[in-house]
């Protein structure tokens, strides 16, 4: 048997308190991935839509043809765009199934561009008692797919903000349905949009592997 707990403060108005949520299930998958640092760069093409090119300040040697990257920018972001073609740092992507998020912005807009790691997961959603997702330093993002690339679904994705966590647990399932619940999970994708160095994500998952 495995124990989750998240421990954790509220504060509001000034006045503050503590939370804890406990869950205990026989299965559990953890993983500690480290994620490339991204790579800076502005928009030229695409603007409104979701298909489009990246030029970024360098040759960008870790992203390549056919990877699936992750797009972010200030206010909005494009995840798991699969790299149709590249020219030194002139990146072209197009979406697929796997891709979720927001159209792209303005040509020249300031953009990070991050490689996505893909890791195992191998669950039913539904089976999920907690799942929680970190980076070390900065803004990430992960993504609960069923299947394979290219051809997998997105079911859940999550852009988590500069230097927070994201999670979920059934202590909240009166309030906030599980995201996921319904769906095979076969992979879960992370990317840091920390351009200065490798970064550290963890993935946990709680779940009952009994039935």
């Amino acid at each position: 048997m495995n124990n989750g707990v998240i421990n954790g403060n509220i504060s509001i108005a000034g006045i503050g308190f503590p939370v804890r949520y406990s869950q205990q299930d026989e299965g559990a998958i953890t993983h500690s991935v480290t994620a490339p640092k991204a790579y800076a760069g502005v928009t030229t093409s695409g603007v409104g839509t979701k298909t489009g090119s990246v030029t970024t300040t360098n040759a960008a040697p870790d992203i390549e043809l056919t990877d699936y990257v992750d797009i972010y920018w200030d206010g909005g972001a494009l995840f798991n765009v699969n790299v149709s073609a590249k020219t030194a740092g002139l990146i072209t992507f197009a979406v697929d199934s796997n891709s979720d998020g927001d159209v792209l912005p303005a040509d020249g807009t300031a953009m990070i561009v991050a490689v996505c790691q893909v890791v195992a997961g191998e669950f039913e959603g539904a089976d999920v008692s907690m799942m929680f997702v970190k980076a070390s330093n900065g803004r990430s993002h992960v993504a609960f797919v069923e299947g394979d690339q290219p051809t997998g679904t997105n079911h859940f994705s999550h852009d988590v903000p500069d230097d927070e966590g994201w999670f979920w647990t059934y202590d909240l399932a009166q309030w906030i349905n599980n995201p996921i619940t319904g769906h095979t999970i076969d992979h879960i994708w992370v990317s840091t949009a920390d351009t200065t160095s490798d970064q550290t994500i963890t993935v946990a998952v709680l779940y009952d592997s009994v039935g």
